[in-house]
C-alpha cells in the first residue's frame, strides 16, 4: 500500500470506530471507580533486603483485594447517587499506586527501585574556635522497610436503571 492510501484508511477509520463506540456506549452505561488498598509489611528480619522484598511483595498480594473492594464500594455509591444499579464487573486494571514516601521509588525502596538496603553516609561536625566544622563523614549500613504497601485499581462496570 502506498503511503497515501495508509493515511487515507487512518482517517475513515477514525471517522467511523469512534461512532461505534458510542453507540456501543449507549447501549451499555457503565460506572468507573478507582479503589484503593494498603497493608503494613511485616518482615522477619529488618535487616535483611532478601526478607524485607518477600514482604513488601505478600503485602502487596493482600493489598489487591482490598482495593478491588474499595473500587467496588465507591461504584455502588456512584452508582447510586446517579439513579444506577450496579451490575456485574466488566473491566479491572492497575493504577500507580500513590507514594507514602517522599522518594523518587516510595514504596520500592529508598536506595532505589527494589533495594530496601543500603549505605547511608552522614557528616561528622565539630566545634572548631567557636564554629561548627565538617570533620569527615560517618557511613553505615542500614535497613528501611517501607510502612505501607499500596494498591490502586481501576474497576469498571455495568450499570441498569433504578426501578
Amino acid at each position: 500500500m502506498s503511503g497515501t492510501r495508509v493515511v487515507l484508511l487512518a482517517c475513515a477509520c477514525s471517522l467511523v470506530l469512534p461512532g461505534a463506540a458510542r453507540a456501543q456506549d449507549a447501549a451499555q452505561p457503565t460506572v468507573q471507580a478507582v479503589g484503593t488498598g494498603s497493608v503494613k509489611p511485616a518482615p522477619r528480619n529488618r535487616r535483611s533486603q532478601d526478607s524485607i522484598a518477600a514482604a513488601v511483595a505478600a503485602a502487596r498480594d493482600k493489598a489487591l483485594p482490598k482495593a478491588i473492594a474499595d473500587g467496588r464500594v465507591r461504584a455502588q455509591q456512584l452508582a447510586t447517587a446517579a439513579g444506577l444499579t450496579l451490575g456485574a464487573l466488566i473491566t479491572v486494571s492497575d493504577e500507580p499506586a500513590a507514594s507514602p514516601f517522599f522518594s523518587p521509588w516510595g514504596q520500592d525502596g529508598t536506595f532505589g527501585p527494589g533495594k530496601y538496603c543500603g549505605t547511608i553516609r552522614t557528616a561528622k561536625y565539630r566545634m572548631v574556635n567557636g564554629k561548627r566544622r565538617r570533620t569527615g563523614w560517618r557511613t553505615r549500613r542500614a535497613c528501611r522497610v517501607p510502612s505501607q504497601v499500596a494498591r490502586a485499581v481501576r474497576l469498571t462496570f455495568a450499570t441498569t436503571p433504578a426501578p
